[in-house]
């Protein structure tokens, strides 16, 4: 049934713009009982106060109006023990540290805290920062390009548009422009990656976000997310981040790590044995050639405790690193 005001049609356009309603003008018109001249009023009305719209063009040429995702209002009813869980994920992911996602999730807390169902839960909200205290590695820092960089790939993610962007590697190179098909968003070691398709290829990959440069949601573009991507099955048998064609690996573990390795699950693959003088033998079947730098690096970090049996490249690989990094002592 059509509203009888003005006012209140606006304001039943703002409450479903804000729950992820998704309108056309023709809907508009069919819901409201108003003419297209009105329906465009309506949408720069709405505008006007302050509601982001922005819109995409249906395969029929109608264009469908919708709030970025970003901005759009969730409703949900909380207690002190989702108030701790969302807590410890904001700590988390504080290295998102002057980006739209820290803001996010800052409002979002807020938001929580004022919607507690009783009020000693909102006196005892006040202490969790006493209460659950976290410890990670240090964070990528993110500076103000990096932060801008990641608000256009969250609009291109969210509102499904391709992206444009430069990239430097690891190495410091920069690479020839990239037009993404942004899928996923990806944190990692307390850094962010956007996982996706280059446009007009199979080629699917992560780029980190502090790497990217001059990056833009590309107007006018859309895509859909297949609907047999899954970024679980994408990771699946990766190790970490390394994607690749699995290898056996085998290492054994001096016995002192013992109680540290038998409550670990690295993988997915691993098996674990206990050898008679108490070492531990361990097999994965992992991305682990010379230049899988994830499979490396947690080798590394075990220095001394850890030996590399097989494969032999592997093998080969890691005492050349050893040789090196000793030649740094003489």
């Amino acid at each position: 049934m059509a509203d009888s005001t003005k006012f209140t049609r606006l304001f039943a356009l703002y409450e479903r713009f804000q729950n992820h309603g998704q309108l056309t003008i023709s809907q508009m018109m069919s819901d409201y009982g108003i003419n297209r001249r009105t329906a465009n009023r309506d949408l720069n009305d709405l505008q006007d106060v302050g509601l982001a719209l922005e819109n995409r063009e249906l395969p029929s040429g109608q264009k469908v109006w919708m709030l970025p995702a970003r901005r759009r209002k969730i409703n949900v009813e909380y207690n002190l023990t989702d108030l701790t869980a969302l807590f410890m994920g904001r700590r988390l992911f504080d290295f998102l540290r002057g980006t739209l996602l820290e803001e996010s999730l800052d409002k979002v807390y807020s938001s929580i805290e004022k919607r507690l169902q009783k009020a000693k839960d909102f006196t005892k909200a006040q202490d969790l920062a006493k209460k659950v205290h976290l410890i990670s590695e240090g964070p990528k820092q993110l500076d103000e390009k990096h932060v801008e960089s990641l608000d256009e790939v969250l609009t291109g993610l969210l509102g499904e548009h391709k992206i444009k962007f430069g990239y430097v590697d690891a190495h410091g190179k920069s690479r020839k422009e990239v037009v993404l098909l942004p899928y996923t968003l990806v944190a990692f070691r307390r850094g962010l990656y956007v996982l996706g398709k280059k446009d007009s290829t199979d080629d699917l990959r992560a780029y980190a976000i502090e790497r990217i440069r001059n990056a833009e949601w590309l107007r006018g573009t859309s895509f859909s997310l297949p609907k047999d991507f899954d970024p679980e099955k994408y990771f699946e048998n990766a190790f970490f981040m390394q994607t690749g064609k699995p290898r056996k690996v085998e290492l054994i573990f001096s016995k002192t790590t013992e109680p540290f390795i038998k409550i670990r699950r690295f993988h997915h693959s691993q098996k674990r044995t206990k050898m008679r003088d108490g070492r531990i033998r361990l097999t994965l079947n992992v991305p682990a050639g010379e230049w899988d730098f994830e499979i490396v690096n947690f080798i590394l970090s075990f220095h001394e405790n850890v030996e590399v049996v097989s494969p032999p490249e592997l093998r080969a690989a890691i005492k050349k690193k050893l040789q090196n990094a000793l030649k740094q002592y003489r």
